[in-house]
């Protein structure tokens, strides 16, 4: 009995503890709720407290926006009324790219054409400076190269009335009709003019061989007779002339007596081939620069849409955005060359590289065959030297060449003189010769200044960012804000310009026309080679110079072929800040929440009682307590 009463004592306790721990409870979580009651009826109250001082602000912030915007346009519009860009100061329709206050859709219009009719401009300007480069150095070396002719004409003829005096009468027309044949093969713009640029070809080589050849031998043949009769007369008075029939017999056996020696033939070799290379240098000249013009009639047909919209954001859309001058604030560099590049990238692809080939091969011509002792201006001034060692051999030879002579056509029988000593010393050229000014100086300047083309379009496209704009890319116009450009910068090519966040490169149509273009360079190229072989021009052919199109050497922080995985995390400028970057928006009229009111307002859709957690944690302490005090 006892037992069992102290059992149900024990239950009645049990049961008076577990009824006392959920009052508890109960008393707990009513006072938890009346807490987090009270701290959301506060947060709502701060909330809607909040939501009218951030309207209130916003609208201060707007008006104060609108009053700027309207500065700034007004300062603006000067600036593009001097460019003849109507403005009417502040538009209420913002324009679709640019979206600033100062310009609307019309107003980009007129800016987008205005933009990439620069970037036209510059190529042409670019273009046109380096065709006057190479048609002037062309007209400058064949004006110099013909003065050279000339002077070496008056020498060659001074030469031959001092020493030789009794052959005057009879030299003078021989010399001046060899003089003009070399002057007509020198004479190379007017023959490229009249034929179509076909001179540089085997059938102009072949030509011009024949046609010098035959004009030294036929110089010399003529001279023979006259050379002969000095050199077996000169000892004896007798000023007798020969008769036509033994002269006939001494042009005759020319070949077969050689009394020249072989100084004749070496005149034809030489004269042959400084000709060929002068004409090959300028026919080089004259046909890279039609080249050009033929790439300069095709800027702008193949400037894209998202070219030429980048090309206005670049350039006005800092204007339209309230910024009174192109200069400010200044184009991210990297941003510049992206653009410029993605513009440019047929250009640079494909034309670059054979253009680079050309040059190098007209440096070779230049330095190992033009200003050479063997080029063509020693050539034409040590001729008349040479004219006279020719008669020089045949007077040194004068004994052995009489019985050779005699052998062949017998003995001469001279008819009296036309012309006595007197008359023919009358005749002797008193004028003093002085060489022209040798253009090696110009010859330095212009493969200084050609080098310097090659990359030409690539060239172009770095100099102009480089020099136009910040060759910073932090704080400065990124397309779309003033921030930091954190895009990649894309190295030169065509293929690579495939990943240009801006610009990307789509195959287009003109290609094709820019392919003819390239045949022809590279025709150019090996037509230099062939004259003036080259291991380093030899080791191009068509396929290396098409497979160069793309290349370029790589740089830090820029994409390589190899990098295709980038090719779909590439955005355009619109993300042009990117993580991290400091970034200020500056158009009129638009505002961005502070960082602190955001976390405001983040805080406010899923707001939490400070207070709750620990009273939970209280109550859950004391809940434990009180069980264990009754079990």
């Amino acid at each position: 009995m006892a037992a069992a009463i102290a059992t149900t004592g024990a239950s009645s306790r049990r049961n008076i503890c577990v009824t006392q721990l959920l009052l508890f409870a109960l008393l707990c979580g009513g006072i938890v709720g009346l807490v987090d009651g009270k701290h959301l009826g506060d947060h709502q109250h701060q909330h809607q407290h909040s939501a009218a001082t951030h309207h209130r602000r916003r609208l201060q912030r707007d008006s104060r926006a609108k009053d700027t915007a309207q500065q700034q346009c007004e300062a603006v519009k000067g600036y593009f009324e001097s460019i003849d860009i109507h403005s009417s100061g502040v538009y209420n329709e913002k324009g679709a790219i640019c979206g600033g206050n100062c310009c609307n859709n019309a107003t980009e219009l007129e800016l987008r054409q205005k933009a990439a009719g620069m970037f036209e401009q510059l190529l042409h300007h670019h273009t046109s400076s380096l065709r006057g480069i190479l048609a002037d150095n062309a007209n400058q070396f064949q004006s110099h190269v013909l003065e050279l002719a000339q002077q070496s004409e008056n020498k060659t003829l001074t030469v031959f009335s001092k020493v030789y005096i009794r052959m005057v009468p009879l030299s003078g027309m021989m010399i001046r009709q060899l003089y003009t044949e070399i002057m007509n093969h020198l004479n190379y713009i007017s023959n490229y003019t009249n034929s179509n640029g076909q001179m540089g070809g085997k059938a102009g080589i072949g030509s011009l061989r024949s046609g010098l050849e035959d004009a030294v031998h036929k110089f010399f043949v003529q001279l023979f007779p006259v050379a002969y009769h000095q050199a077996v007369h000169l000892a004896k008075n007798n000023y007798g002339e020969l008769h036509e029939d033994y002269i006939n017999c001494l042009k005759h056996n020319f070949d077969e007596l050689q009394p020249f020696g072989g100084i004749p033939r070496e005149i034809q070799s030489s004269l042959v081939q400084s000709v060929h290379m002068s004409n090959v240098f300028m026919n080089a000249l004259l046909q890279s620069a039609e080249v050009l013009a033929e790439a300069d009639a095709l800027y702008g047909q193949q400037l894209t849409d998202t070219c030429k919209m980048h090309l206005l954001k670049m350039h006005y859309c800092p204007n339209c955005n309230g910024h009174q001058t192109r200069g400010q604030p200044q184009i991210c560099n990297g941003y510049c060359m992206n653009v410029m590049r993605g513009c440019s990238a047929e250009y640079a692809g494909l034309l670059d590289s054979p253009w680079s080939s050309v040059v190098e091969a007209l440096n070779n011509l230049v330095t190992t065959h033009i200003v050479t002792d063997s080029g063509i201006i020693n050539t034409i001034m040590k001729l008349s030297t040479k004219i006279s060692d020719a008669i020089m051999h045949a007077m040194g030879n004068g004994p052995e060449l009489e019985q050779k002579v005699k052998k062949t056509c017998g003995t001469p029988n001279l008819s009296p003189s036309l012309t006595d000593e007197s008359e023919t010393r009358l005749q002797q050229h008193k004028n003093s010769v002085k060489w022209a000014t040798p253009p090696d100086p110009d010859m330095v300047r212009f493969l200084s200044t050609i080098e310097k083309t090659k990359e030409f379009y690539t060239n172009i496209v770095d100099n102009f960012c480089d020099a136009e704009y910040t060759t910073d890319d932090r704080l400065c116009w990124t397309g779309d804000r003033i921030g930091d450009y954190t895009q990649l910068l894309i190295d030169t090519g065509m293929d690579r310009q495939r990943y240009n966040p801006e610009v990307p490169w789509k195959t287009q149509t003109q290609v094709s026309k820019l392919n003819e273009l390239v045949d022809k360079l590279i025709k150019i190229r090996k037509s230099i080679g062939a004259a003036a072989p080259s291991s380093s021009v030899q080791s191009h052919d068509i396929q290396s110079d098409m497979g160069r199109e793309g290349s370029g050497g790589g740089g830090g922080g820029q994409i390589s072929d190899d990098d295709e995985e980038y090719g779909g995390g590439i955005h355009g400028s619109g993300d042009g800040s990117g993580d991290g970057a400091t970034s200020i928006d500056d158009r009129a009229g638009e505002t961005t929440i502070p960082d602190t009111e955001q976390r405001e307002n983040n805080q406010s859709g899923g707001a939490s009682n400070p207070l709750a957690a620990p009273a939970t944690c209280l109550l859950l302490t004391l809940v434990t307590i009180l069980y264990r005090s009754c079990s």
